[in-house]
């Protein structure tokens, strides 16, 4: 394997901002002012990318990342607060969709836009499913309130209420006991009548995120590749939301894993349902945080 970093020395202005920017600081400036590897630190590297895209003469070359392939120019504008702003506050979670699909271009921008999310630390370990064909996600449907039936006579026993506080962790089973079961109680009745749908809200399209259960921190990374996603729908004048009752009977289902490909060592951490809003929203809400503490 070739050094993981190296400098073109013709190339290099000697600024060294490839040193400043380096997450790990692998990268020191040397006091004849050439630009080096600290060897103890180099294993560190994970190819984040960060020397290349900062330096001003292409003058670095990181194992495995290319100018070419893996990089792009950016806008010269550097001025984003105005539209940023009024796409946060404008933003709301959508829940009611006009029956009309969303063109398959839309979803490949989102997926591109998701794409851009941080992860903690390369590789990316977020993956997707897809769906933009309705039938599967009414197919969908019946099992997740299968699921949700199951598992609401399920905390009726004490037994089987322990197993599931134990499996789920604290976090998931307040939630559960406190969000979950309550509203399943009241919406399955019509859920099973069909007379409604609280769960897919017959969203047009839906995107599963997933992630190998044993990659470290998939959680946080799944989360914030999400946020993008509904970030990212709205700047195309779409609706998006997140419904974790989704996610959580696609995990649950061996039907629904079997459905949305999910493979078996993966663990379905968040979805999307995505669609053209029935209604335009006329004002945002105002939000507060529990605390602000300034030191």
């Amino acid at each position: 394997m070739p050094d993981i970093i190296q400098f073109n020395s013709k190339k290099c202005r000697k600024c060294g901002l490839c040193a400043e920017v380096c997450p790990n600081k692998i990268i020191k400036k040397e006091s004849s002012g050439e630009m080096s590897v600290r060897q103890d630190r180099a294993f560190l590297c994970f190819q984040c990318g960060q020397c290349m895209a900062v330096c001003p003469a292409y003058a670095i070359n990181t194992y495995g990342l290319s100018y070419v392939e893996d990089f792009f120019n950016l806008p010269k504008s550097s001025s984003f607060k105005e539209p940023f702003y009024n796409m946060i506050e404008s933003r709301r979670s959508v829940r009611n969709f006009k029956d009309k699909a969303v063109p398959k271009d839309m979803l490949e921008k989102i997926v591109q836009a998701i794409a851009f999310a941080p992860p903690s630390f390369p590789p990316i370990k977020t993956e997707l499913i897809v769906v933009q064909n309705t039938t599967v996600i009414k197919k969908a449907l019946p099992y997740m309130i299968q699921t949700y039936d199951f598992i609401v006579k399920a905390m009726e026993n004490p037994i089987i209420k322990l197993i599931i506080r134990l499996k789920a962790g604290r976090e998931t089973f307040l939630t559960l006991v406190n969000h979950g079961i309550p509203i399943m109680k009241t919406r399955l009745p019509e859920l099973k009548k069909a007379t409604e749908d609280t769960i897919t809200r017959n969203a047009p399209a839906m995107i599963l995120f997933h992630a190998n259960r044993n990659a470290e921190n998939h959680k946080a990374d799944i989360y914030i590749a999400a946020t993008y996603g509904i970030l990212a729908a709205h700047s195309l004048g779409l609706g998006a939301t997140i419904i974790d009752l989704i996610s959580n009977a696609v995990e649950r289902n061996k039907e629904l894993r079997k459905m949305f490909l999910i493979p078996d060592n993966n663990e379905v951490g968040a979805a999307m349902i995505v669609g053209y809003p029935a209604y335009k929203y006329q004002r945002g809400i105002k939000r507060e945080l529990k605390t602000v503490k300034w030191i």
